[in-house]
């Protein structure tokens, strides 16, 4: 899979379909509640969204896009390998991922990738494309580790990560979010 150009109105829809996904889980998240929220009629949605599958499928998509862009986009203005390791690892950091409706719209993500086929490989993808770009930086840092060191590494990091989200989740500690960052930092380029 991989990023796909929306229309402003698709985007309005997707992000309707968040809210409804966030605020009423994925059972409230219906072609009509989404249209309702869009401000669209369900004959418009089903014009961009052949059914609620397709619409869930690109709204989790859209999602995870978002999520490696910006981590993409903290390392543009970014010169030594060392601070484009840190500016990606912190980018997953930035608001509005770490807002409670990014945090739930994630976790929903991950509970439904459980048990769905086609979520699974839209999640799946995500984490494939964010490990590749992350140990790619690694190993542009730390030239000296091996390539299984490297995958060592940036899984670690990207365990660490998801454990730092829901913490911050539960929590919101800024002191345990700066302390687990830098941990990722210290796993990644140590």
């Amino acid at each position: 899979m991989s990023p796909e150009v929306l229309s402003d109105t698709q985007e309005q829809i997707l992000e309707a379909a968040m809210q409804c996904i966030v605020r009423d889980g994925i059972d409230g998240a219906s072609m009509r509640n989404v249209a309702k929220e869009a401000d669209v009629s369900v004959g418009l949605l089903s014009y961009h969204f052949d059914d609620k599958r397709s619409l869930i499928e690109s709204t989790f998509q859209l999602a995870t896009d978002r999520l490696l862009e910006t981590s993409m986009d903290s390392i543009k203005e970014v010169d030594s390998a060392a601070e484009q390791v840190i500016a990606f690892i912190r980018g997953a950091f930035h608001e509005p991922f770490l807002s409670a409706d990014y945090l739930a719209l994630r976790t929903t993500l991950w509970a439904i990738a459980r048990t769905d086929d086609q979520i699974r490989l839209v999640e799946q993808e995500l984490y494939r494309r964010y490990t590749e770009h992350l140990r790619d930086l690694i190993r542009s840092a730390r030239p000296d580790l091996t390539e299984v060191e490297a995958c060592d590494r940036t899984t670690d990091v990207i365990v660490t990560q998801n454990g730092l989200w829901l913490d911050w989740a539960r929590h919101r500690d800024q002191r345990a979010l700066e302390r687990g960052l830098s941990r990722c930092e210290q796993i990644a380029l140590g």
